[in-house]
């Protein structure tokens, strides 16, 4: 069942215990509170070119556009993109790589994951392993780390 835009929008008023990702109807994800603070970049070609190479799709076919938490990993320097979000998900196995490739390419379906009282999900760094403690402080933690075309966390 999708979720209509009324229904994420009230549990972002009264966060579920546990983070969850929903399918939600369209139009949703243009709807939320804007996705892109002051603390949110664009990805550039690079960068959505190495998030495509892991899910092994052609740039081209990932929804954009991408954008995501601007923090750097105190441990390797790397710039933290979607790559750190996407391949803790599937480390973690709280997602494949099928069902993320499938997200962030699918012209028809769209999804948010909601941020439970359960403080959200960590993230590590792709490059070093290393936990981004600051990559989840966007926005004083009220919204997005990073967002796509068919695909926000908030």
């Amino acid at each position: 069942m999708k979720l209509s835009y009324d229904e994420i929008v009230q549990m972002l008023r009264d966060r579920p215990e546990r983070t969850r990702t929903y399918e939600v109807e369209s139009g949703v994800i243009e709807r939320l509170p804007s996705d892109t603070p002051t603390c949110l970049r664009p990805m550039d070609e690079d960068e959505v070119r190495e998030l495509a190479d892991y899910l092994r799709v052609a740039p081209s076919l990932l929804h954009g556009p991408f954008h995501v938490v601007d923090h750097t990993c105190s441990s390797c320097a790397r710039t933290t993109t979607f790559l750190d979000f996407v391949k803790t998900a599937v480390d973690a196995r709280l997602h494949s790589r099928d069902t993320l490739r499938s997200v962030l390419t699918d012209d028809e379906a769209a999804w948010v994951t909601v941020r439970g009282q359960d403080g959200g999900r960590p993230v590590v760094c792709a490059n070093c392993g290393n936990t981004l403690l600051g990559a989840l402080k966007c926005g004083g933690g009220e919204y997005s780390e990073y967002s796509s075309g068919t695909y926000a966390y908030a």
